[in-house]
Order: C-alpha cells, then sequence, then structure tokens
C-alpha cells in the first residue's frame, strides 16, 4: 500500500449522556446478590451529534464512526462537502458476575451496543440500529494467576498509555481490535503483570473488499495470533511492550508476519497526563490502527508476502477541572511503499 498522505477536516462533536440506573458511583449500575453471585447490571444511553466540516469522511455508510483512515485527500469526491449527524446507537447495556469458589474467583461480563446495522432500515424513517456483542467473556482468578476465555479487547492494547478517542474510532498507530481469545495472565505484583494470549486469526481488509479475498484469491486462517505483554505502573509511569506472532496463508503459499508495540504514559501537574506510542512490523496488519492496514499479500511471482508498517503517536491530556479534560495529540503512520513497488497484491 502506497502512503497516504491526508488532511483531517475539522469535526465537532457534543455527547450527552443520560444514565440508565441512577447510583451514587460513577458508573450506571446496580448491584444484586443471587446466591452466592455478585451481580452487576448496568449501562447507559447516549445521543451523539458530529458536524463534518470542510471534508467529510470517505464511508458514509458508517458515518457515526471518525477514522483518520477515511479522511478525503484534496481533489476527490467528499474533500469539500459538510454534514451534520445524530445518533443513539453507542448506547450501552452489560451484566457482570462475580463469585467465589475454592479455587479464587470467577468474573463474567457480557456487553453490547447498537452498532449493528440493520440492512432494510435508516434515517429515512426508524434510525434502527441492532445490538451487538462487545464483551462475553469469563476469567477465573487463582492467587497470582489469571484465565480468561471469550470475546474482549485484544491483549496486543494498552489503554493506559494512548490518547482518549472522541468516539470509536482510534489515531495512526492505536491498536483497536475486540476478538475471541485465550488468555492467561501472571500478576507479578502490584501495578505489574505478563500475559500471553491466543487470539483469532484473520487476514484483515484487502483491496478486494471481504476479509476472505485477496484480489480474487483466498485467504485460509489454521493458526491463532499469538500475542505476549508486559505491562508496568505505578503512581506516575505507565509501561508496556508488546509483540504479536501471525500466519498468513494465501492461495496455499503462507508467511509468517509480527509487530512491536511500546506505548508509555507520564503524569504530572495537577492532573495532567503524557501519552507516547511506537509501533513497528512486518505483517502487522490489522493490529496497527483501526484494522486498515493489509498484513500480506501476493507477490508479483504468486507468494504470500508480508507488508511492514510503522507509525509514532502522542499527546498530552490537561486536566482543566475534575470532569473536563483537553487532549492535544498527533499520530503518523507509514505502511510499506517498497510493497506497492514490487507488486504485492492486496
Amino acid at each position: 500500500m502506497n502512503k497516504l498522505y491526508t488532511r483531517k477536516p475539522l469535526v465537532t462533536a457534543v455527547a450527552i449522556a443520560i444514565p440508565l440506573m441512577i447510583g451514587t458511583a460513577s458508573v450506571n449500575s446496580a448491584e444484586y446478590d443471587i446466591a452466592d453471585t455478585e451481580v452487576t447490571a448496568g449501562g447507559y444511553a447516549k445521543l451523539m451529534v458530529n458536524y463534518d466540516t470542510n471534508g467529510t469522511i470517505t464511508a458514509p455508510y458508517n458515518g457515526d464512526l471518525y477514522s483518520i483512515y477515511t479522511t478525503p485527500i484534496d481533489g476527490s469526491a467528499n474533500a469539500d462537502k459538510s454534514d451534520l449527524h445524530m445518533t443513539a446507537r453507542e448506547s450501552r447495556l452489560f451484566i457482570k458476575t462475580a463469585s467465589k469458589n475454592k479455587y479464587g474467583t470467577f468474573k463474567t461480563h457480557v456487553e453490547g451496543d447498537f452498532f449493528a446495522d440493520i440492512d432494510s432500515d435508516g434515517p429515512t424513517w426508524s434510525n434502527s440500529n441492532g445490538f451487538r456483542i462487545r464483551h462475553a467473556y469469563g476469567e477465573m482468578t487463582m492467587g497470582k494467576h489469571m484465565v480468561l476465555a471469550g470475546q474482549t479487547w485484544s491483549n496486543f492494547m494498552d489503554f493506559a498509555g494512548i490518547m482518549p478517542s472522541m468516539d470509536f474510532a482510534t489515531d495512526p498507530g492505536t491498536t483497536f481490535v475486540r476478538q475471541p481469545q485465550v488468555r492467561y495472565q501472571y500478576n507479578i505484583g502490584k501495578g505489574q503483570y505478563t500475559s500471553i494470549s491466543l487470539e483469532n486469526p484473520t487476514l484483515g481488509l484487502t483491496a478486494a473488499g471481504p476479509y476472505t479475498l485477496v484480489n480474487n484469491g483466498s485467504s485460509e486462517d489454521v493458526m491463532p495470533d499469538i500475542i505476549a505483554k508486559y505491562f508496568y505502573a505505578n503512581s506516575r509511569v505507565t509501561f508496556s511492550p508488546r509483540v504479536v506472532i501471525r500466519r498468513f496463508e494465501l492461495e496455499g503459499d503462507d508467511a509468517f508476519g509480527y509487530g512491536l508495540a511500546l506505548n508509555t504514559s507520564l503524569k504530572f501537574g495537577d492532573g495532567h497526563k503524557a501519552v507516547l506510542g511506537l509501533m513497528y512490523g512486518d505483517g502487522i496488519g490489522r493490529y496497527a490502527g483501526l484494522g486498515f492496514n493489509a498484513g500480506a499479500g501476493i507477490n508479483a511471482a504468486g507468494e504470500t508476502d508480508t507488508l511492514e508498517y510503522s507509525s509514532i503517536t502522542g499527546g498530552v491530556v490537561f486536566a482543566l477541572q475534575q470532569d473536563m479534560r483537553l487532549a492535544i495529540g498527533a499520530g503518523y503512520s507509514e505502511q510499506d511503499e517498497k510493497g506497492l513497488e514490487d507488486g504485492i497484491l492486496t
């Protein structure tokens, strides 16, 4: 894929959150005891108003989320358009449980929102949206050991060292992957752990469209993505290096890819925080950004070939008041121009 140079349109968003349940905690939830299990149910209703000016996103079918990768370039069809859009589809519901047994504590978490599309509906009449699963997993904690199975955020993510997001999208170089997995975590000490996971493999987006196609070729996923992570935190600093190993098989030929990431944060002053993220990989693909990067393709010789990727992100979050933050950040990403020159097709 060639380098992409874009200009970012001005996006203004206003979010109004309406609690579903009244409680004293900041999370809108209610707790119940059923037998020996603690059950927590909650969520929120949210209205989001987006005004996108001087260039609208190039994926209007998903106009409720802003992605830097869909920013229109000068001269394109959407470069001079403006758009006002309102939605409540980010509204969310969740149920959590926790129970103790002779081995430790077993927890479950099921959560969903209304970001699933309904093809037969739209803004013309009812603005209906489908309910979808965000998280659905169980975890067992036994002393310093924790085992998780189900769907949740990828182990390759690090929330402590990234910029906050205005909506569902992320900055270039910030991983956004939620998928089925099996994870083992060892809690070394206070604020410190290491973990390894086997996660759902998939090629990711391609120029051909569906994730199973590569220029009308086929992709087979027979080995899970393997991710290892270390995390450290104290009262001021967080630090988290990660690595992912992936296997691609396109049209019967296979290749291995990898990705490396490092995020760190530093608290300073009266509640302010600075963050920095570095990422590099050869075949990292969908683990970079919002999944819009190809991890591998077919070269001129008909062989599976991986694509390099690198990025840097950073910023500062200023605490203006107790419940008000100002975030200023920037990111730069680049994907394998040499791959395009060598004729690698994705």
